[in-house]
């Protein structure tokens, strides 16, 4: 029954060591003109409006255009808006990826990327890099910065190092699969401190995740 099988995901996904407490996309979308023609890279299953162009490196159901996020199957200046979030991590060469974000984006349009700051390793299909706030906004310098922030916060980041430390006591594939769970049902409360802590000036000492939304300069055709 597909509402009993939704149910059980969100009974499974409120063991996960992190919750967005501070979501951004919505706001981003109420940037844009209506009509306007939006791209997820690493969309990774997800359609953020019903008319987004999802991208990704393998073909699913789900995916628009399979590509390879250094070099983007598409022309440019083409978007009014490109997010990619929670995709740079996972990229051998996220610097090559966001000058493609950037060439794709219309001048004057605007990019919306997030990545991980205190998390730790899952790889898909492996895991590079971690960004700080200004790491992330060195990515697109040319951008004029509209927001950036944190939107997992440092209970998130907590909670995430703490499951990785406990896996790290395993001996064996065995125990690590114990200590795992174990982890995740000791941790899980603490990401819930988010919603008291995320927006505080000094969350970002120990965020989980960070984000970044900037516009293309309007003279811009060449990137």
């Amino acid at each position: 029954m597909p509402f009993f099988e939704a149910q059980y995901k969100n009974w499974r996904r409120m063991f996960e060591p992190y919750i967005v407490a501070n979501p951004q996309i919505e706001n981003t979308l109420a940037r844009l003109d209506e009509g306007g023609l939006i791209c997820d890279v690493g969309a990774g299953g997800r359609r953020i409006t019903a008319d987004t162009v999802t991208v990704d490196a393998f073909w699913s159901n789900d995916t628009d255009v399979a590509s390879d996020a250094a070099a983007l199957g598409v022309s440019d200046n083409v978007f009014d808006c490109v997010f990619c979030t929670g995709t740079f991590e996972h990229l051998p060469d996220p610097w090559e990826s966001a000058r493609e974000i950037a060439r794709i984006t219309k001048p004057g349009g605007i990019v919306h990327v997030d990545a991980p700051f205190m998390q730790g390793y899952h790889a898909d299909p492996e895991d590079y890099w971690r960004f700080t706030a200004h790491g992330l906004r060195r990515l697109f310098p040319e951008f004029e910065e509209l927001d950036s922030g944190v939107h997992m916060g440092p209970a998130s980041g907590l909670s995430w190092v703490f499951l990785g430390f406990v896996q790290g006591l395993a001996r064996g594939e065995r125990s690590r699969k114990w200590l795992y769970r174990f982890g995740r049902l000791i941790a899980f409360p603490w990401k819930y401190l988010d919603l008291f802590v995320v927006k505080n000036p000094y969350s970002h000492l120990a965020a989980s995740g960070v984000y970044f939304v900037g516009r293309k300069p309007a003279g811009n055709t060449e990137q």
